[in-house]
């Protein structure tokens, strides 16, 4: 019965809506839609249909839970990603200011090594620290520089005791190296200082004794005309600097004074 009204009610809307264009077509896809409930209805019992509107209910009901299990399900890992952009933020922010902290050291440490470059004595190609860099006079003087003055002055020692009348004359007595291949009396004669009093002949070894009976250096007393012709001319002249720091032959000095 609903059905015949439904069928006769739409007769009577299809001549007063043929007027309108919208309408019509609105007309048109309800006409579509009775057809097919009309068709359904034709072919399908009423047991089929109760079947189908059940298993669409019961789809219906799935995709709602499957939605509320996706939307906990994203949720959940919304919330562990939260958690993980946390942690990260944490320890990004933890590794930055270690980050800050490594450089400032490093910063540090590159200005001390500048400092040391600046200031700091380095050893050459040769494996010897520049002279120039080195505190008060050790920049002057050479090792061997010390060692040949320390050498001068035990020659002056020795002529001072060597010389009969202890040193005497109008001036200071002075101590000359012997001239190579040649005698202290000549050597003192080329100078101002023309007599010779006394020729001494010695080295001393660097470093201290360590033991008994150790030898620190040697000496002879040659006279003033000795000539020092031989293969080892015995003169400082002709000595290289690491004469005075070995342990070799003697070297000879003049006691002169002037007449």
């Amino acid at each position: 019965k609903l059905w015949y009204q439904r069928r006769v009610r739409g007769k009577h809307e299809k001549e007063n809506m043929m007027t309108n264009p919208v309408t019509t077509v609105v007309f048109l896809a309800y006409s579509v839609l009775i057809g097919s409930c009309e068709a359904l209805h034709d072919t399908t019992s009423l047991d089929e249909i109760s079947n189908l509107k059940q298993e669409l209910n019961n789809t219906d009901s799935r995709l709602v839970d499957l939605a509320k299990d996706t939307h906990s399900s994203l949720s959940n890992v919304n919330s562990k990603i939260s958690s993980v952009n946390k942690t990260l933020s944490s320890k990004s922010a933890g590794l930055t200011v270690a980050v800050e902290k490594v450089i400032v050291d490093l910063n540090s440490v590159q200005s001390d090594v500048d400092l040391l470059k600046k200031e700091g004595v380095r050893t050459g190609p040769d494996g010897k620290i520049d002279r120039a860099v080195l505190p008060g006079s050790y920049a002057d003087f050479t090792l061997e520089d010390i060692a040949w003055g320390s050498l001068h002055m035990a020659a002056t020692a020795a002529c001072r005791g060597s010389v009969p009348s202890g040193g005497t004359g109008i001036a200071g007595n002075v101590v000359i190296p012997v001239i190579p291949k040649s005698s202290c009396t000549k050597t003192c004669a080329a100078t101002h200082f023309g007599t010779c009093d006394a020729a001494v002949s010695l080295v001393g070894y660097v470093g201290r004794a360590t033991n008994n009976g150790g030898e620190v250096g040697v000496y002879y007393n040659y006279g003033c005309g000795q000539p020092f012709d031989w293969s080892h001319d015995q003169s400082e002249i002709t000595e290289a600097d690491k004469k005075v720091l070995g342990r070799g032959i003697y070297l000879t000095y003049c006691c002169c004074r002037r007449p």
